[in-house]
């Protein structure tokens, strides 16, 4: 059963803009401690099934954190047929939200239809990269080339034509500037370019607009220093790196591709920028997922860039929401600590990118206001369900 939690955002207008923004979380971020005392194999059959936002993800990363514990080595294959899979899923994540959220702020209904065929891709491919479908066991097995992928990669692409972007998604890549975006969106019908117009047409291109700062790559070693402290409970729920609140969003992983320069340039770090990103990021997924199809095949080692103490490994993952962090402890075979870091505990701190992004929206009309902090918490995006209050 899924423990996921929810969040609760209240927002105090006062005058000009909320005198006050609230976030509370009630996400069991101590759930992880259920694993303790369990066996790496039962490990990695429980934990998508607790954890199902992100399941695919979870599991990559819970995987390399453990097989990093344990000294375990993952070839070249299996590490790039995992990635391609979480590339997958990210991709299905980035459409479930435009079909069944982006509608609803130009007043139409959700169409769940529109990611159904999505939904169907994951399963096809990890049976087409794992023949017993088994794609995290702790000695997974790939021994297929690229061609075993491409047919679903390629129904990606067609998927992603049609009901997002009217061209092929890496035409759709050329766009470069907030002109061109702004041409593209005025010519399609699809419900990303109606929510992009409709936007822009009522100026609300550089709502939320922040300076919040990007999570830096964080190396093993100094995640492990982090996390393995007394207070390393407070830090998984409030995060904070070198005394600052930091973002890991897609905005943040698409921060310098041109387009998104081009909005940033323009209207700061806000709404468009945001929903840009997620754009580009889903565009750009179909290649990314062909590289990684190119690395099939490949019995090399994945190299290890750093040595953690004996029975300790770290798994770090780009999730479709930001970066996913998994740190477990082995004593006597058997998990003595688990630990995971989700991007949501970044993205809501109470001091975070939300909060300072809803804080900055200047508007008296209370519907209006909840429409713009909704889209704009929307386009950030946590992990969970969340209930969003105007008083």
């Amino acid at each position: 059963m899924s423990i996921e939690g929810r969040l609760t955002i209240d927002l105090y207008p006062g005058a000009g803009r909320p005198e006050r923004v609230g976030i509370q979380s009630s996400r069991p971020l101590q759930a992880a401690k259920i694993f303790r005392g369990k066996t790496p194999e039962a490990l990695l059959e429980q934990l998508p099934l607790v954890f199902s936002v992100c399941a695919v993800a979870q599991a990559a990363a819970a995987a390399r954190a453990i097989q990093e514990a344990l000294g375990l080595q993952v070839n070249g294959s299996v590490d790039a047929a995992r990635l391609l899979l979480v590339q997958l899923e990210t991709a299905r994540e980035h459409l479930w939200r435009i079909a069944i959220d982006w509608p609803g702020f130009v007043g139409e209904e959700p169409d769940a239809a529109q990611a159904a065929p999505l939904q169907a891709l994951l399963p096809v491919c990890r049976k087409a990269l794992f023949a017993d479908g088994d794609a995290f066991a702790l000695r997974a097995d790939c021994r297929v080339t690229g061609a075993a992928v491409e047919a679903p990669i390629a129904r990606l692409d067609e998927l992603l034509t049609g009901l997002v972007f009217g061209c092929s998604p890496s035409e759709w890549l050329t766009i470069d500037s907030a002109e061109a975006l702004g041409e593209w969106s005025h010519g399609k019908a699809s419900i990303a370019a109606r929510l992009l117009h409709d936007l822009s047409c009522r100026g609300w291109q550089a709502l939320g607009a922040t300076d919040c700062r990007l999570l830096p790559a964080l190396s093993a070693t100094a995640l492990n220093r982090r996390l393995d402290t007394p207070d390393a409970d407070r830090f998984i729920a409030e995060p904070v790196w070198e005394q600052h609140t930091c973002e890991t969003t897609p905005l943040a992983r698409q921060y310098d591709a041109a387009l998104v320069r081009s909005l940033r340039s323009r209207y700061g770090s806000g709404l468009l920028a945001r929903l840009a990103a997620r754009l580009v990021e889903l565009a750009g997924i179909p290649g990314t997922m062909r590289q990684l199809a190119a690395q099939l095949g490949s019995d090399d080692p994945v190299p290890r860039e750093e040595t953690l103490p004996p029975g300790t490994g770290i798994g770090q993952v780009e999730a479709a929401r930001g970066r996913l962090v998994h740190r477990v402890e082995f004593a006597h075979d058997k998990v003595k600590r688990y630990q995971i870091l989700a991007p949501t505990e970044w993205n809501f701190h109470p001091a975070g990118v939300v909060a300072a992004g809803l804080g900055s929206l200047a508007e008296s009309d209370e519907a209006i206001l909840h429409s713009q902090a909704a889209m704009l918490v929307n386009a950030v995006d946590p992990c969970v369900g969340y209930e969003l209050r105007v008083h």
